[in-house]
C-alpha cells in the first residue's frame, strides 16, 4: 500500500512538473513572439551582389528596417538556379529571422516540371507578402515584317518563328504565347538576355521575350522595336506600345514576380507581424516611387492567401505547358 501511494505521488510530481515545463515553454514561445523582433532580420537572396534585384532588395531593407525598428540585411546566396538560397533559408531557425526572396523558377517551374530539388517550395515554406512584379517585353528587330501580335500565326503558317528566352519562365510564357495566337513559335532558349538582343540585332532569331527594361537603349537606337508587352494594361516606359491583350489575346497577361517567404513552421504571430511590416512599405510613397524610377515594376500587394493561390494556378498552368515542350527546351 506505501508503495502505490509513493508511486502515485511520483507520478502526480512528474506530471506536474512536465505541466509546469510546458508552461514555461509556452511562456517563453508568447514572450518571444511578443519581443519579435528584438534583432536584426536577414532576407536570403538567390541573386549576386549588384544584380537588379538585388539592388531593389537592398532598397527594400532599408525601408523594412525602418518598419521594424531592426535592421535588414541581405544574404546573398546566388547559384544553382535559386537552390543554394532555399536551402540556406531551410536550414535557418523558423522564428521570422530568416526572410527569402522567392521567383517562379526555383519554386513553380520546379514542381510543374517535376525537378529533383532539396526542399519542397510548398511544404518548407509559405509566403508573408509580395514584393515586386513585372510585365515581359515581346521585341523584334526594326525591320522586321511584324508590327502586331496578330501577324503572328499568318507569319508563322510557312516556319515557324524563333523567340529567344532566357529563363524557363519566359520559355512557357512564349509556349502560352503561341498557344493561344494560333502561331507556331519555335522556342530558342539562351544563357543571358545580352547574347538575345544581339542576335535580334543581328536578325538571327525573329522575336525576343525577356524583361521590358534591358533593350531600351537598343530600341531608342532605332536597332530593335518593341511588339507589345504582357502585362493587363501598358507601362510609362512604353505608352504607345499595346498590351498583348490589346492586340486580340485578351486573355493573355505574363509576369514575372518575386515575393517573401518564411519557414512553413514560422509561428503565426511573428509571420503576420512581418507582413502587417511589408504591407506597409508597398502602401507606402518610397517603394512605387523606387520601381518606378528603376524600371517600373509594380508593387506586389497580394495578401498571403492571394499568393498562395497564385503559386497554386501557375503550378497548374505550367504543369500543362511543359507536358508540350520539346524535351530539349527542358
Amino acid at each position: 500500500m506505501l508503495v502505490s501511494i509513493v508511486t502515485s505521488t511520483r507520478s502526480v510530481v512528474a506530471r506536474l512538473g512536465l505541466v509546469a515545463a510546458i508552461a514555461t515553454l509556452a511562456g517563453t514561445t508568447v514572450a518571444a513572439e511578443d519581443a519579435y523582433p528584438s534583432r536584426p532580420v536577414k532576407i536570403a537572396l538567390m541573386m549576386a551582389p549588384g544584380n537588379g534585384l538585388d539592388i531593389a532588395t537592398r532598397n527594400f531593407a532599408d525601408m523594412l528596417a525602418k518598419e521594424l525598428g531592426q535592421p535588414v540585411v541581405v544574404d546573398n546566396r546566388p547559384g544553382a538556379n535559386g537552390i543554394i538560397a532555399f536551402q540556406s533559408a531551410k536550414s535557418a531557425p523558423a522564428d521570422g529571422y530568416t526572410l527569402l526572396v522567392g521567383s517562379s523558377s526555383p519554386m513553380t517551374i520546379v514542381t510543374a516540371m517535376d525537378r529533383p530539388v532539396p526542399y519542397d517550395p510548398f511544404k518548407d515554406f509559405k509566403p508573408v507578402a509580395g514584393m515586386l512584379r513585372a510585365v515581359g517585353l515581346l521585341t523584334v528587330p526594326a525591320d522586321s515584317k511584324l508590327t502586331s501580335i496578330r501577324d503572328l500565326a499568318k507569319a508563322s503558317k510557312a516556319k515557324p518563328l524563333s523567340i529567344a528566352t532566357y529563363s524557363d519562365s519566359y520559355a512557357l510564357g512564349g509556349l502560352q504565347l503561341g498557344e493561344m495566337a494560333g502561331a507556331q513559335l519555335l522556342s530558342v532558349p539562351y544563357k543571358g538576355y545580352n547574347a538575345i538582343l544581339q542576335d535580334l540585332v543581328g536578325g538571327r532569331v525573329d522575336i525576343a521575350f525577356g524583361d521590358a527594361f534591358a533593350p531600351q537603349e537598343l530600341i531608342k537606337a532605332g536597332k530593335l522595336r518593341p511588339l507589345a508587352v504582357t502585362g493587363k494594361t501598358r507601362i510609362d516606359a512604353y505608352p504607345d506600345i499595346p498590351t498583348v491583350a490589346e492586340s486580340g489575346l485578351p486573355d493573355y497577361s505574363f509576369y514575372t514576380w518575386d515575393i517573401f517567404l518564411v519557414r512553413s513552421e514560422t509561428p503565426a504571430p511573428i509571420a503576420a507581424k512581418l507582413g502587417a511590416a511589408i504591407s506597409h512599405v508597398m502602401n507606402g510613397r518610397e517603394w512605387p516611387a523606387y520601381l518606378r524610377a528603376n524600371g517600373g515594376s509594380e508593387t506586389m500587394r497580394d495578401s498571403a492567401p492571394e499568393i498562395q493561390r497564385m503559386l497554386e494556378n501557375e503550378v497548374t498552368l505550367y504543369r500543362t505547358l511543359a507536358a508540350k515542350m520539346p524535351k530539349t527546351a527542358q
